[in-house]
């Protein structure tokens, strides 16, 4: 989504910029509330972190905190799982296969779990593909993790691109939620993520925070607690999100014009992966692609998906059309 660079261009307002209050020290009371009241949870059951990586530490942190493995999917999105690997005595991964539909599959997760496992990871829209979980699969996978006495993390961080209403997300079929103001909302520069959980591994995730930030920024949680609570800049995003994922239908076009290439077709949203003709070194294309054309694109390669590159298509509809024709060019050079 494209950023939101001034809080006057948020409308529901004035929203006030604070730097202090009271009763913060484990995240903004009010922000708690309004983030469980978004998944029908407890203020107590909601994290406050500085961005959904933060809270998918946090979380894998107070759920290792006594060892234990952790089955994290694949391909996967690098930052969590290096995190993870901090925390965790072994990783294992759970292969997201592109003959399945990068979805997981329930025998494959079976025969993995035991009784030392503490913790699956997922992502929802699966990042890179953006390929979407639907919740009866979500369902099926945390009742067989706790069965195992694991729990199922899923990061959801584009989900309401698809799903808006956040009570049809993974915390409602007994799995734990991350998610942020980010990658859906272009609210990046306040930092605020979360994750609703039970609460006493919430509580355990803020302990953990007192060995690394103690207090989160109270002026980044204070501004999102207002904002969340304005129903004219609630129905502002949401109408944004709309044109932002509209605008998809400009790649399939021009995936006609790059029959070379390949789509993987996104479930919505703003993102998609296309897989390069030949074999193409992701990495070495998007540094060219950068230095010769000035077109941002992210190699699959960040992701354990070589070969391909993630694209993103929801900014200035004049801007996305010209870089796409650029991209073109350089895919039909390969």
């Amino acid at each position: 989504m494209p950023l939101v660079k001034s809080l006057k261009e948020i409308p529901g307002g004035p929203f006030e910029p604070r730097l202090a209050g009271k009763g913060a020290f484990y995240g903004h009371p009010g922000l708690r509330a309004k983030i469980g009241q978004f998944y029908d949870a407890s203020a107590e059951e909601a994290l406050i972190a500085q961005g959904a990586s933060q809270a998918n530490f946090l979380i894998a942190g107070a759920l290792l905190e006594q060892g234990g493995k952790a089955i994290v999917e694949q391909p996967v999105y690098e930052p969590v799982m290096r995190g993870i690997e901090m925390l965790a005595d072994e990783v294992i991964r759970l292969p997201r296969r592109e003959e399945a539909g990068f979805l997981p599959r329930l025998g494959d997760l079976q025969e993995m779990l035991s009784s030392d496992v503490k913790l699956v990871w997922l992502t929802n829209l699966h990042n890179p593909t953006q390929t979407e979980m639907e919740p009866q699969l979500v369902r099926e996978m945390a009742e067989i993790c706790r069965a195992a006495g694991a729990y199922l993390i899923v990061d959801e961080v584009y989900l309401p691109f698809t799903r808006p209403d956040y009570r049809s997300h993974a915390f409602t079929y007994d799995a734990i939620s991350v998610s942020s103001l980010d990658k859906t909302w272009g609210l990046d520069s306040l930092r605020v993520g979360w994750a609703v959980a039970p609460a006493d591994i919430v509580r355990r995730a803020y302990r953990l925070n007192n060995l690394m930030g103690v207090q989160q920024p109270y002026v980044s949680e204070d501004l999102a607690d207002q904002i969340l609570r304005s129903d004219v800049a609630l129905e502002w995003f949401r109408q944004r999100r709309q044109v932002a994922c509209s605008q998809m239908s400009m790649l399939t076009v021009f995936m006609k014009s790059i029959p070379t290439a390949e789509l993987i077709m996104p479930a919505g949203g703003v993102n998609a992966c296309i897989k390069l003709p030949g074999q193409a070194d992701d990495r070495k294309f998007v540094d060219r692609l950068g230095l010769e054309r000035e077109v941002t694109v992210f190699p699959g390669s960040l992701f354990e998906l070589p070969g391909h590159i993630r694209v993103s298509v929801g900014c200035d509809p004049v801007e996305t059309r010209k870089h796409l024709g650029l991209l073109g060019e350089a895919i039909r050079e390969l």
